[in-house]
């Protein structure tokens, strides 16, 4: 197989002395020709995904470093941050990773927008900070540290672990999947069967065109709208309203 790296096509230095922040843009990109998987791994920052019908991966990155002067900034950079867009085989792999242990008063952070063509697989590992994707045609798998999910308008299957943080899914063409540790979950308009395993948090979910299966630890539960049948697992402590169920509703908590 042949590994191909891409080098930084642009890098903007700005400081803002009010927030003692010191900030680094870089951009990357890659042709997409040939490519059927996006494979994204990132640590603390923002992620926002978008598909379109451009034919290459665009990523512009924004380092964030805190309490260090801009010399120390850049070296902090030089010496523990890495990002990387490279191609093997049918595969793009995005790295953005700040190494070893952060220094005291010091915040480190990589903002990242990814746009790439819609019709790609795409797998995220993140370690925290919030996550915001749409408009995919392919499936969606999202392992999550910590942080809020955002996704929308996604023709594949999606597929969510999450630690902790909000999950907000809406107008999903296919199977949802999502198992999470803590944090609120609301879903819309999916199209296919939803399953949600969720430690604590409210759980809201309407307008499910397959089945739904639920298994809560604690927090509210409100279903509303759903096609086929609804199976509660579990309910564990708080409310559970069910209402406008084509189908059999089963309880086996």
């Amino acid at each position: 197989m042949k590994t191909i790296m891409v080098g930084l096509a642009v890098i903007i230095f700005s400081v803002s002395a009010q927030a003692s922040t010191y900030t680094e843009k870089r951009d990357l990109d890659i042709k997409a020709k040939g490519i059927q998987v996006m494979d994204i791994s990132c640590g603390a920052g923002e992620l926002v995904v978008e598909g379109n019908e451009q034919a290459d991966i665009i990523v512009e990155a924004e380092i964030e470093i805190k309490g260090l002067s801009d010399k120390k900034a850049q070296q902090f950079i030089q010496d523990k941050v890495e990002l990387s867009l490279t191609r093997k085989g049918a595969t793009v792999y995005l790295k953005s990773e700040i190494n070893g242990s952060i220094w005291r008063l010091k915040d480190a952070r990589v903002n990242l927008v990814v746009t790439l063509p819609s019709n790609l697989n795409l797998k995220v590992e993140d370690g925290s900070g919030s996550i915001r994707l749409r408009q995919m045609d392919g499936n969606v798998d999202i392992i999550d540290g910590s942080g809020s999910i955002e996704a929308g308008d996604i023709k594949g299957n999606l597929n969510i672990v999450d630690g902790s943080g909000g999950i907000d899914v809406r107008n999903i063409h296919n199977d949802v999947n999502i198992k999470d540790g803590s944090g609120s979950i609301s879903t819309d308009r999916i199209g296919g069967n939803l399953r949600v395993k969720d430690g604590s948090g409210s759980i809201e979910i309407s307008r499910v065109e397959g089945s739904v299966l639920v298994g809560d630890g604690s927090g509210s539960i409100d279903i509303q709208n759903v096609r086929k049948d609804v199976t509660i697992e579990s309910a564990g402590s708080g409310s559970c309203s069910i209402s406008g169920v084509k189908g059999r509703v089963v309880r086996r908590d």
